[in-house]
C-alpha cells in the first residue's frame, strides 16, 4: 500500500491588510509548500489602503491619499516581487506652499553627498527666515549626533524645545514634515519617531526622501492586484470573513466556519485584537501580551476632503500646505475625467479640524486653495465629500511605543502582525510590510521546530534599509555621545 504523503502545514493569516498580504508574500515565496489561508473581513483585501466607488462618476478614489518615501525598501521589495512596482510614481521634489510667500521648492542636491545635500534646498525655503534657517540647522545636526535609544521615553516637542527651536520654528518646519509623516503632533509624539522620519527619512541616503505614489487606487493595486499575485501562487483569500474568535487551540474561528491551523498569524489592527482571545482560559491567557493594554492605544484621526471641480485648479501632483488647515494637496491621476478634476486635501492629526461642521471645514479648505492656486478662483466646487477614519494610525507616544509587541509570542504557534507591532517605524506602510514579515519569519521558525532545531534570524525576511552615504555615515551616530551644534 503506498503511504500517503503528510498534509503540509497550514497557516491562517487573520486580517487582509498589508501586514497580512505582506505575510502571505513572504510565505508564498519562502516556503511555497505551505497551504496559506488569508481571511479578510472586506470585500477586497487591502485593509486601510482600501478605495470606494463614486457614484457621480463610476470611478474608484482612494479612502485617504497613501504615499510612501524612498526609504521604504520593503513595500518597494514587496511589489517588485509581485510585479507591480510600476504603478508607483517616484517624485524627487516637493513643492511647499505658504500663504504668505512663494511657492519653495525642496529638492536635495545631486551631487552633494548626504546629509550635506540637504543644506542648499533647506536654505531655498523661502517662508522661513534666516533665523529659523539656523535653529533647523543645529537642531537637525543634534538629532544625527543623538542615538535613538536616548529619544525613546522623550516627546518631540519638549525635545525641540530643548533644542532650541522656537515655536514659530517647531510650526512652519517640524510639524509641517512630523504630523504628515506620523499623523500625531509634536505635542504627543515620540521623538525616537520623529528621527527615524527626519534622519532615515531625509538626512542619511540619497533617494530616502523621494515621495512614491500610488497611480492606480488602492483597491486595485492592493486589493485586485496583489490579492491576484497571491493567489496565483496558492494562498486562498477568503473574503468576507469575519473572525470573531482565535482559541488557544490554534482554531481559528469566523461566523460561517472554523479553521485549524498550525501557525496563526493575527494581522487585525490594534484595537480589535483583545476582542479576538478573549475567550482564553486565565491560565492560557497569561502567554499572551497585554492584549487590553494594546487595545487601549489611542488613535489618531485622518481626514481626507475630497474635492470635484468644474475645471483644474492646478497641474502641480501634489503640494504640501504649510501654515493652513489643509496639509497636502494630491491630484490624482485617475480621479479625474473630461467634466470631473478631482484633488484630495489630506489633514493627519485632525482632531481640531474636524471638531467644527462640514461645511465649515469645506469653506476654510476652499479659500485655502483659492489662495494658493489663481485657478481655483474661477473654477466651481462641484461636490465634495469628507472621509474621516477616527483610528487612522496608531498615536505612536513614547508610553505607547513602550508597550508595542514583538512579532513572536509566548504562544509558539501565533505571531502578530501589523504597523502597530515593534518595528521600528511609525504607521505607514512600510512598518505594516516589515511587520508581515517579521511574522512570517515567526511562524516559519515554530513550524520547524520539529525538525531544525535552529532558527531563522527574522531579518533574513527583511530588505535592508537604505545605505547611508560614507559622510552620513560618520556623522550620524549609533553611541551615547553628544555631538557640537552645526550653525
Amino acid at each position: 500500500m503506498t503511504k500517503r504523503a503528510p498534509a503540509p502545514p497550514h497557516v491562517a493569516i487573520v486580517g487582509g491588510g498589508l501586514a497580512g498580504m505582506s505575510a502571505a508574500e513572504t510565505l508564498s515565496r519562502v516556503h511555497p509548500e505551505l497551504r496559506l489561508t488569508l481571511l479578510e473581513s472586506k470585500r477586497l483585501p487591502g485593509g486601510r489602503a482600501g478605495s470606494y466607488v463614486d457614484p457621480q462618476t463610476g470611478g474608484e478614489v482612494d479612502y485617504c491619499q497613501h504615499a510612501a518615501m524612498g526609504c521604504c525598501t520593503n513595500l518597494i521589495d514587496l511589489l517588485q516581487a509581485c510585479g507591480l512596482e510600476q504603478h508607483l510614481r517616484r517624485d524627487r521634489s516637493l513643492t511647499f506652499l505658504h500663504p504668505d510667500h512663494p511657492p519653495s521648492r525642496f529638492a536635495p542636491s545631486r551631487w552633494l553627498p548626504p546629509p550635506l545635500h540637504l543644506l542648499r534646498t533647506l536654505h531655498a525655503q523661502r517662508y522661513l527666515s534666516a533665523r529659523q534657517k539656523r535653529e533647523i540647522r543645529s537642531g537637525l545636526w543634534k538629532l544625527m549626533r543623538t542615538p535613538v535609544d536616548t529619544l525613546r521615553n522623550c516627546r518631540a516637542h519638549q525635545w525641540l524645545s530643548d533644542a532650541r527651536q522656537s515655536e514659530d520654528t517647531v510650526r512652519d518646519f517640524w510639524d509641517v514634515i512630523l504630523v504628515s509623516a506620523l499623523g500625531e503632533h509634536t505635542r504627543r509624539v515620540s521623538m525616537a519617531a520623529a528621527r527615524k522620519v527626519l534622519i532615515d527619512g531625509f538626512a542619511a541616503s540619497r533617494g530616502a526622501s523621494d515621495v512614491l505614489v500610488p497611480i492606480v487606487p488602492l483597491a486595485d493595486l492592493f486589493g485586485r492586484q496583489l490579492a491576484s499575485e497571491l493567489t496565483r501562487r496558492g494562498v486562498e483569500i477568503q473574503s468576507g470573513q469575519t473572525v470573531r474568535q482565535i482559541t488557544s487551540e490554534a482554531r481559528v474561528i469566523t461566523s460561517t466556519q472554523t479553521l485549524d491551523a498550525d501557525a496563526v498569524i493575527c494581522a487585525v489592527p490594534w484595537h480589535r485584537i483583545a476582542e479576538l482571545f478573549d475567550q482564553w482560559p486565565d491560565g492560557r491567557r497569561d502567554a499572551l501580551p497585554d492584549l487590553p493594554a494594546i487595545s487601549a492605544i489611542p488613535s489618531s484621526p485622518i481626514t481626507g476632503l475630497h474635492l470635484w471641480f468644474d475645471s483644474p485648479i492646478t497641474p502641480m501632483d501634489h503640494a504640501v500646505m504649510v501654515g493652513t488647515v489643509a496639509q497636502w494637496l494630491f491630484r490624482a491621476p485617475f480621479g479625474s475625467q473630461e467634466k470631473h478634476h478631482y484633488y484630495q486635501v489630506v489633514i493627519s492629526g485632525s482632531h481640531p479640524a474636524i471638531t467644527g461642521t462640514k461645511q465649515t471645514l469645506i469653506d476654510t479648505v476652499l479659500a485655502e486653495l483659492r489662495h494658493a492656486f489663481p485657478a481655483a478662483r474661477d473654477a466651481t466646487l462641484l461636490r465634495h465629500r469628507r472621509v474621516t477614519d477616527p483610528n487612522s494610525v496608531f498615536s505612536l507616544r513614547p508610553e505607547v511605543d513602550a508597550i508595542r509587541p514583538a512579532a513572536t509570542t509566548n504562544v509558539p504557534w501565533l505571531s502578530l502582525a501589523g504597523d502597530w507591532t515593534q518595528t521600528d517605524w511609525p504607521a505607514t506602510m512600510e512598518g505594516a510590510v516589515i511587520s508581515g514579515r517579521l511574522a512570517a519569519a515567526a511562524a516559519v521558525n515554530h513550524l520547524q521546530r520539529d525538525t531544525d532545531s535552529s532558527s531563522l534570524a527574522p531579518d533574513r525576511f527583511l530588505t535592508p534599509g537604505l545605505a547611508p552615504g560614507r559622510l552620513a555615515g560618520l556623522l550620524i551616530r549609533s553611541d551615547q555621545r553628544d555631538g557640537d551644534a552645526w550653525t
